[in-house]
C-alpha cells in the first residue's frame, strides 16, 4: 500500500443566494463547465495520481477481473432482425470494435406482416447486406462519440441521426442518403436526442435551454435552414421538460411535457405534417398521462395520487374529451405500459412484483371501443423473471419481447398473438462455460413489521449450495420509487 498523501483541495470562499437562502460552498471553484481551467485540471490529475498509487497493489487483480469479464462477452454479435416495410433492419457489433454497425437487408417477397417463425435468409442467393452507418468509422475522428437517435425516413431512403462528439448530450443532427451516404441539407445544432420523421421531407426535434432542459419543439424541412424552422411548442414552465415519440402506427407524433408530478400530451397527425400541435390532454397538476394510437382512437394511461397504479382510458380522435375507462385502477396491480397493434392491444402490468403481459383483440378500426375482449396472457415458466417490450411491427400479429432471469441470459421472443405461440429468436451468448442448468432460482416472501409481504428472489448454484444455514450470502436490497 502506498504512503502517498491524498491531495487536499484548496478552500475558496463562495456564497450563493436563492429565495433568501444563502449557501456557502468553499469548493465551488472546482466547477468548470468548460473543462479547461488549468487549476481544476491540475487538482484532478493529483487525484488520479493518488488513486493509481493507492490501487497499485490491486493492479494484477484488476487485470484478471477485466480479462474474465471481457472473456464472457461475445464481441461479434447482431440483434434479431426486425421486418420494417421492405427490409430487415438490425445492428451488429464487430470483434475488437467499440461501436455499432446499422444494417439492413432487402426482403425479396416485398412488404408484409411477417410471422413469428420467420427468419432472415442469408447466403449467395439473397440480397446482400447494406451497412447503412458504421459508428466505428465515424468515431475514429473523435475522442468521444455517441449516437442518440438513428431514424429512417418513412420511404426508407434517408437517415437522420443525432451525434454527440463532446459528451455533453448536446447533439448535432445530420441527414444522409441511405444509398449514397451523401449529406442532405445542413446539420442542425443544439438538439436533444429526440427526433422523429413526420414525412419523407420533414422531421420534428427538440432543443434545450441554457440549463439543458428540453423546452422547444421544432419542425424542420430538409430544404430549409435551421433558422427558418417552425417552433411548434414552447414549454415556458421550467419545472417541465419535453419528450417526443412516434405512435406504433407511425400516424401520429406525441409530445409529452412532464414534471415530477404532472404530465400532459400534445399530438401531430403526420398525414398533414405542416399543421400545428394539438392538445390531447390538458395540464392538470398531479395527473400524469401517456398516450398511444390505433385507428380512430387514442389510448391513454393515466396516473395520479389516487390512481397510483394507473388506469387505461380510450377516446375517439375527433373528441378527445370523451374518454372511457377500459382498465380501472387496481390497488395491487400496476399498469406499466400499453403497446398498440392493428388488431391487438398489449398491456404490460406488474402483479406481485412480476411483469404480466396481457393481449386483447381489438374490433375493426371503424367500430367504437367500449371494452376490451379476447384476453390472453403470455405464459412464463420461471418463478422469477424480467420482461420488457421491444419494437414490433404495427400491422403484424407478432409481438416481440425481451425476457431474462437470474439463470436465463437476455432472450428475444416473437409471440404470435393469434395462436399464442412463442418462438425463441435469440439468447445473448455468455462465454466462459456458463450453463443455466447449473443454477436454481427460488422466490420466497418475508413479512414486514406492518404486515406487508416483501418478495425475496434467490439464485444459487445447485452443485455448491448446502441450504443448511451455513452458505454465504450476497444480499442486495432495493426500495422502489417513482
Amino acid at each position: 500500500m502506498s504512503t502517498i498523501s491524498a491531495p487536499v483541495a484548496e478552500k475558496v470562499k463562495h456564497s450563493m443566494e436563492l429565495f433568501g437562502d444563502v449557501r456557502n460552498d468553499d469548493y465551488y471553484w472546482l466547477r468548470d463547465d468548460s473543462r479547461s481551467n488549468p487549476k481544476v485540471l491540475a487538482h484532478l490529475q493529483q487525484e488520479n495520481t493518488y488513486t493509481n498509487a493507492v490501487m497499485a497493489d490491486a493492479k494484477q487483480l484488476q487485470e484478471e477481473l477485466y480479462k474474465e469479464l471481457r472473456g464472457r462477452i461475445q464481441e461479434a454479435d447482431m440483434t434479431v432482425p426486425l421486418r420494417k416495410g421492405s427490409y430487415y433492419y438490425y445492428e451488429k457489433t464487430l470483434e475488437g470494435k467499440q461501436y455499432i454497425q446499422h444494417c439492413r437487408r432487402f426482403i425479396v417477397e416485398g412488404e408484409g406482416p411477417g410471422s413469428a417463425d420467420e427468419m432472415m435468409e442469408t447466403g449467395p442467393d439473397v440480397p446482400v447486406e447494406e451497412v447503412l452507418f458504421d459508428e466505428n468509422v465515424m468515431a475514429e475522428k473523435h475522442e468521444y462519440y455517441n449516437i442518440g437517435a438513428f431514424k429512417m425516413s418513412p420511404n426508407d431512403k434517408l437517415i437522420a441521426y443525432a451525434e454527440d462528439t463532446k459528451g455533453d448530450e448536446i447533439y448535432t443532427v445530420y441527414v444522409i442518403d441511405a444509398e449514397t451516404k451523401e449529406f442532405i441539407g445542413k446539420p442542425l445544432k443544439g438538439i436533444t436526442d429526440c427526433l422523429e420523421w413526420a414525412d419523407n421531407e420533414t422531421f420534428v426535434y427538440i432543443t434545450m435551454d441554457d440549463i439543458h432542459r428540453p423546452y422547444k419543439v421544432w419542425r424542420h424541412n430538409l430544404v430549409s435552414d435551421q433558422s427558418d424552422d417552425d417552433c411548434l411548442y414552447h414549454e415556458e414552465d421550467d419545472e417541465f421538460s419535453l419528450e417526443l415519440k412516434a405512435s406504433e402506427s407511425k400516424e401520429y407524433l406525441f409530445v409529452t411535457s412532464g414534471s415530477k408530478t404532472t404530465q400532459f400530451v400534445l399530438f401531430l397527425n403526420v398525414s398533414d405534417a405542416q399543421k400545428e400541435l394539438k392538445y390531447l390532454t390538458q395540464r392538470v397538476e398531479g395527473i400524469d398521462i401517456d398516450a398511444t394510437h390505433r385507428g380512430n382512437h387514442f389510448f391513454l394511461k393515466r396516473r395520479s395520487d389516487e390512481i397510483f397504479n394507473s388506469e387505461l382510458l380510450v377516446c375517439p380522435i375527433d373528441d378527445v374529451t370523451a374518454t372511457k375507462v377500459l382498465i380501472p385502477h387496481r390497488p395491487s396491480i400496476k399498469l406499466q405500459e400499453v403497446q398498440a397493434f392493428k388488431d391487438h392491444l398489449v398491456v404490460y402490468e406488474r402483479d406481485s412484483g412480476l411483469v404480466k403481459v396481457t393481449i386483447y383483440h381489438l374490433p375493426p378500426v371503424s367500430d367504437d371501443i367500449t371494452s376490451l375482449t379476447g384476453e390472453q396472457t403470455v405464459e412464463f415458466i420461471e418463478p422469477i423473471y424480467l420482461v420488457s417490450s421491444m419494437e414490433s411491427q404495427f400491422n403484424s400479429h407478432v409481438l416481440r419481447y425481451e425476457y431474462s432471469s437470474f439463470r436465463t441470459p437476455q432472450s428475444v421472443y416473437d409471440y404470435d398473438m393469434n395462436t399464442g405461440k412463442s418462438v425463441l429468436k435469440k439468447v445473448k451468448p455468455v462465454l466462459g462455460g456458463f450453463d443455466k442448468e447449473n443454477y436454481e432460482t427460488v422466490r420466497e416472501w418475508a413479512e414486514a413489521s406492518d404486515g406487508t409481504k416483501v418478495p425475496i428472489s434467490i439464485v444459487y448454484r445447485k452443485d455448491l449450495v448446502r441450504l443448511d444455514g451455513t452458505d454465504p450470502l450476497l444480499l442486495y436490497g432495493y426500495g422502489s420509487y417513482e
